[in-house]
């Protein structure tokens, strides 16, 4: 059968067009050479059609296009543009019957039905040598990869882009432009600071500090310009103002139930406090997630007394700037950390040394903006943690300042002239000072509704801020070292009597006595759920005994276990309690059970102070040297040295560990981003 005429133009269509694949823009990719007037096969070369029996009858409309020859893929698709290119110059050397018997070919085989081509491919299988088959194997791998990112839906794409960590996030966003736009989308960075941010990741075992001091000093420094030059336009307060995203305590909070687990304690209820300062404590995070609540919440420990006087009346607190913030992504606020964690691990750190006590230093505490030192002589002092300026000294005691808190409102001492004050440290203004010990004060901490305070005389006392009265718990037979209290309801307690008990408030009654330190229990810290390793068999036992103590936190919901990659170890979410001791040891506790669940050593003399948060725990000690250990594993990680005396105080933050030491010097071990140079 000959060809009587030139074909038209959609005749031409229906002859190239696959069966699976009825699209004119197909063409180009099945037929290089197409046929025309000039390279049509001659009337004397007979040519062969498909019987219209064999002929796919499916509608165009109901036919599905293969990754291949959709049109919408074609712009992407750079390597078969090429590959055809290369194809048509080499058929272009070929005499012109040779062109017009290949195209015949391609065109037959490119109207053929599936089935036939299947049969077709087959055969020319078994007629092909070694060195064809050759060929086929190294061309055919190439074409058979698929970008399965770019045709699927972008919430698919993004679902498996969010199984991938960080490093391979970074090596998918180098193959092209599109994969690019997928890995840098916020929807999967904001998955990936879900799982590391303020914790440990189950998967990785990474975790990256929460850094909010970067907002609250682009905001501060927004509040200070808007107020020096209050005509400054929004643009400009938007290009100053380069913050986080307004919500990344709120997201974070999704993903977590706290941001750390430092023991800063939170205002007075009646504090509006600002939603930029850094939340300190799982205990008082509750509180900070509603900044319409400004009225005191008047429960006490014991009926209140008629015509009693608050303990401490909050100042106004001042109007807060609203304007908007430019939002960063999350695939910057995740590098961010990263590189904090990275200084964290490697020891890349700037040491700070603050001298200006006559006598060593027993207590401390930091935020963001301010270091405030209580010391032997007598004086509590306020710095300027960025630059170690000492901005005033508070001097009143007329003893060692062994205990300190402090809070955006107001800094709370207690002595050894058996006193605690109250101050307002912005002015150095005592405000008032309370009289119920009768030994030394040596360690206190308030929340917003009480002050807890232990002293060298066994007992805890309970001071309520709304009404002034104060209760006593008894129970300690020794000097009571540190108090802190636990999510607003209980308080825990360490001794020299050896002990750590936990008390309700609400009751004064001891609800459970922790044993296990053979010396004197000299610091601890409590926090919320934290990600803890612990022997497998004794985790199966406890089970038994509790089977829902582990696993089931306040809330009702039961909390997820991890099996790590040895046999003998699991990995579980649960409260701890971590204690210091003279024994030189470090244990972490079960907060509902009371079982000890490890034992850290490596001290050389006994632990005299600790701070902890889901990450790390740092701990001083008598031999001069701070360890800074893994929360969740235990093991020590390394040793800072430094000090010439005991170090009596630490204190933990994303990029800080603050030391006191018995020779008067604070040292500050800084983590951090340099900020100002990036």
């Amino acid at each position: 059968m000959a060809y009587s005429s030139p074909p038209s133009p959609s005749n031409v269509v229906e002859l190239l067009a696959p069966s699976l694949c009825l699209n004119p823009d197909a063409l180009e990719d099945l037929a290089p050479v197409q046929p025309n007037e000039v390279n049509l096969l001659p009337p004397s070369f007979q040519t062969l059609a498909w019987s219209e029996h064999s002929s796919d009858s499916t509608p165009k409309s109901q036919k599905r296009l293969c990754y291949r020859h959709r049109p919408d893929l074609r712009s992407k698709r750079a390597a078969d543009e090429i590959q055809l290119e290369e194809l048509q110059q080499d058929i272009k050397r070929l005499p012109k019957q040779d062109q017009q018997i290949i195209s015949h070919i391609w065109s037959l085989f490119g109207s053929a039905p599936a089935s036939h081509r299947q049969l077709v491919l087959s055969g020319l299988l078994t007629q092909c040598c070694v060195p064809q088959l050759s060929f086929l194997s190294n061309n055919i791998q190439p074409l058979l990869r698929i970008d399965f990112l770019s045709i699927t839906p972008p919430e698919i794409a993004f679902r498996i882009l969010s199984y991938l960590d960080a490093t391979s996030l970074c090596h998918a966003a180098q193959v092209c432009k599109s994969w690019k736009r997928l890995a840098d989308d916020d929807v999967v960075w904001h998955r990936m600071c879900e799982q590391h941010i303020g914790l440990k990741c189950t998967k990785c075992g990474w975790g990256l500090p929460l850094l909010e001091k970067k907002k609250v000093r682009s905001r501060r420094h927004l509040e200070q310009v808007s107020q020096s030059q209050p005509l400054l336009s929004q643009p400009q307060i938007q290009e100053i103002h380069d913050s986080e995203p307004e919500d990344l305590a709120q997201d974070m909070n999704t993903a977590m139930e706290a941001a750390s687990a430092s023991s800063h304690p939170s205002p007075p209820a009646s504090v509006t406090m600002s939603p930029t300062r850094r939340r300190d404590s799982f205990d008082s995070e509750d509180d900070s997630r509603s900044p319409k609540r400004t009225r005191h919440n008047t429960r006490s420990p014991s009926p209140a007394m008629e015509g009693s006087t608050p303990l401490f009346q909050s100042p106004e607190p001042p109007v807060k700037a609203t304007e908007g913030s430019t939002k960063r992504p999350w695939k910057e606020i995740y590098s961010e950390r990263l590189i904090v964690e990275r200084n964290w691990r490697k020891r890349n750190y700037r040491l700070k040394e603050f001298k200006g006590h006559q006598d060593g230093v027993m207590c401390l505490q930091f935020d963001d903006s301010y270091l405030i030192t209580g010391s032997y002589d007598n004086t509590a002092k306020v710095w300027n943690i960025e630059t170690g300026e000492c901005l005033r000294t508070l001097t009143g005691h007329a003893l060692c300042i062994r205990a300190l808190r402090f809070d955006e409102a107001k800094l709370i001492t207690g002595s050894m002239d058996r006193t605690i004050k109250i101050w307002n440290y912005h002015t150095g203004q005592c405000i008032r000072t309370l009289q119920g010990h009768t030994d030394t004060v040596v360690t206190l901490d308030f929340d917003s509704r009480i002050l807890a305070s232990g002293s060298a005389d066994s007992t805890i006392k309970i001071w309520n801020f709304a009404t002034g009265e104060c209760s006593t718990l008894t129970g300690h037979r020794d000097l009571v070292n540190k108090v802190q209290i636990y999510k607003k309801k209980f308080i825990v307690s360490a001794s020299d009597d050896t002990t750590v008990k936990l008390w309700d408030i609400a009751s004064r009654t001891c609800l459970r006595t922790f044993t296990g330190h053979v010396g004197r229990v000299q610091c601890l810290q409590t926090s919320g759920d934290a990600l803890i390793s612990i022997i497998a068999n004794r985790f199966r036992r406890s089970q038994q005994n509790n089977a829902t103590a582990l696993t089931t936190t306040d809330s009702g919901r039961r909390s997820p276990s991890y099996e790590s990659s040895s046999d003998s170890e699991t990995r579980t979410v649960m409260p701890i309690i971590i204690t210091g001791g003279l024994d030189n040891t470090l244990k972490v506790w079960n907060v509902e059970t009371g079982e000890c669940l490890n034992t850290l050593f490596g001290h050389e003399e006994g632990v005299w102070s600790l701070a902890f948060d889901k990450l790390r725990v740092v701990s001083g000690s008598l031999d001069k040297t701070i360890k800074v250990w893994d929360t969740e594993s235990g093991q020590c990680q390394y040793t800072l040295t430094g000090h010439n005396g005991p170090v009596t105080c630490v204190d933990l933050g994303d990029t800080k560990v603050v030391s006191g030491s018995d020779d008067g010097t604070v040292y500050v071990w800084d983590y951090g981003v340099d900020y100002t140079s990036s």
